[in-house]
């Protein structure tokens, strides 16, 4: 393990409530969570966690998205950032295609999908939208959905951006028509000045052999998926593909990530959640009082123990040490 200290930032997915079994409509535009939100943020900084918030155009349009900035901006300034996360279904400009549909395609749901054109006037608008409302230009990039493409890269130097979390390590959505990330792991890369800090997903195993074998080489993980026998031997060896997140991952999954990872010397790490997870009901990680208050509890006692037993810095994404 690195002496270094390891710096982790907070990242949240901040956007609109949707259906996450239904599809993709520009009518999904309603913020009803800014309260819950504003007060599971508050908890964080005065913990001396500052908070990295991806707005998305419904969130940042809506007045309850408005409210949110507006408080951090009043009393918390230097303590977060405002970085972009395009969901292209409600993001401006629409094309002629899709302004004759309120339903967008599963395709076109990922930004990386759209015309070089499309994707870069929807971040343009965004990123203008966002230096607007919360008087901070945007520096820091998370796609919606995950989802850079072949212009992706091109179009966030020509807009000033100088950080990208959008990929997702170990992880194929090509069965969904979006990008494969399979070939990744948590390695950090820079390319033309613009930084890549993957979110943070760790391989684990009982055998901590298997599990390096698979972080050190992402690839050969999506391979032994792909047959019968492989996929019984990574069973028997307890193979797990864990997010450093609390949306379906307990605090001691998440412990286990960041002990993995620690030990394979990373030291920035990306912890993120969605914003509609801080109220009941919006997403199929709270759907009760008892989930959430065991996501918040989970989320916190995470948050302390980077701290403490890691010796670790919780950062902006901006400022997160590379």
């Amino acid at each position: 393990m690195s002496s270094a200290r390891p710096s982790l930032a907070i990242v949240i997915h901040t956007e609109e409530e949707f259906d996450w079994n239904g599809g993709f409509y520009r009518s999904n535009n309603k913020v009803t969570h800014g309260k819950e939100l504003t007060a599971l943020c508050e908890r964080f900084i005065a913990m001396d966690a500052p908070v990295t918030f991806a707005l998305d155009y419904a969130f940042v349009d809506s007045e309850e998205g408005k409210k949110v900035i507006e408080h951090f901006n009043a009393n918390h300034q230097g303590k977060v950032e405002f970085a972009t996360h395009l969901h292209p279904w409600v993001s401006p400009p629409f094309d002629e295609d899709e302004s004759k549909q309120e339903e967008v395609s599963n395709f076109e749901s990922y930004p990386g999908n759209l015309s070089k054109e499309l994707e870069y006037q929807k971040l343009s608008v965004l990123t203008d939208k966002i230096t607007h409302v919360s008087g901070q230009k945007p520096t820091t990039y998370l796609a919606g959905r995950y989802g850079i493409g072949k212009n992706t890269h091109e179009t966030l130097l020509g807009l000033g951006y100088q950080l990208d979390v959008s990929i997702s390590p170990f992880t194929n959505f090509s069965h969904q028509q979006g990008p494969d990330f399979s070939h990744c792991n948590n390695n950090v890369s820079t390319t033309d000045g613009l930084c890549y800090i993957p979110h943070t997903t760790a391989v684990l195993s009982r055998i901590p052999l298997v599990a390096n074998l698979f972080n050190n080489n992402p690839h050969w993980f999506e391979k032994c998926l792909q047959s019968p026998l492989t996929r019984f031997l990574m069973k028997v060896a307890r193979v797990k593909k864990q997010r450093l997140s609390p949306e379906g991952f307990a605090l001691n999954d998440m412990k286990r990530v960041i002990r993995n990872q620690l030990k394979l010397g990373q030291q920035s790490f990306v912890f993120s959640f969605h914003s509609p997870s801080v109220k009941v009901g919006l997403t199929p990680y709270t759907q009760t009082a008892e989930a959430l208050s065991q996501f918040e509890h989970d989320t916190l006692a995470l948050l302390s123990w980077f701290k403490e037993e890691c010796h670790g810095k919780i950062t902006l994404a901006k400022d997160i040490r590379v």
